[in-house]
């Protein structure tokens, strides 16, 4: 009789649970791991339009006799050419503003990998870049957004890098030995110690 009535009772709080709803298993949607795109622009140069359109906007303006590419970094995690123009006029006071020839961005301020070309190469002047006279007369000053004893350039900034240097040197005459980085003509850590020096000059011609 008690073990009838146990039963009963518990058949009783079921169905009552079953009514009111009380309870009911979750049903979650399973979770999926999205895996980032491979990064395969590591060791590619631009898309031929992309090389096209830097090439193409370069040859609208002569040059004069250019010895050196001297290389840069912001030190900043973002910037702009427009950026740097400011900051350069009002706070360098140079006249003429931006001190470099082109700026490549990283994303943060510009498009990751756009060459920004900067007055002092449409003018055809001495940059303000380098710290050294004979670099900043002779020098064609390229400036990468970024902070490289942080991070390392992106791979569309080394890309678009490689475009334009191998074009300058083309168009300029410039050795491979005379594409520098800034530390090779003044005292400073730019353009940082991640900077990939030799995996530019790997890609670079040799008169």
């Amino acid at each position: 009789m008690h073990f009838q009535l146990k039963i009963y009772i518990c058949a009783s709080f079921l169905v009552i649970l079953g009514m009111c709803g009380c309870y009911t298993p979750p049903t979650a949607k399973p979770l999926t791991t999205v895996k980032p795109r491979e990064n395969t622009m590591a060791t590619v140069k631009p898309h031929k339009k992309k090389e096209s359109y830097i090439i193409g906007q370069l040859d609208h303006y002569f040059v004069r006799d250019w010895r050196y590419i001297v290389i840069h970094h912001s030190a900043t995690a973002a910037g702009s050419a427009a950026e740097f123009d400011r900051y350069h006029r009002k706070k360098r006071g140079w006249e003429n503003g931006l001190g470099y020839h082109f700026v490549i961005g990283n994303g943060n301020g510009t498009p990751d990998g756009e060459v920004e070309i900067g007055n002092r190469w449409l003018d055809q002047i001495d940059g303000a870049h380098a710290g050294v006279e004979e670099y900043n007369h002779y020098g064609i000053g390229i400036c990468l957004v970024g902070n490289f004893n942080q991070s390392s350039p992106t791979a569309a900034q080394m890309a678009s890098l490689s475009v334009l240097v191998e074009y300058l040197q083309n168009r300029c005459h410039i050795t491979a030995e005379n594409i520098i980085m800034h530390r090779h003509c003044r005292q400073t850590d730019c353009p940082g110690r991640n900077f990939p020096y030799y995996k530019l000059l790997a890609n670079t011609f040799r008169y």
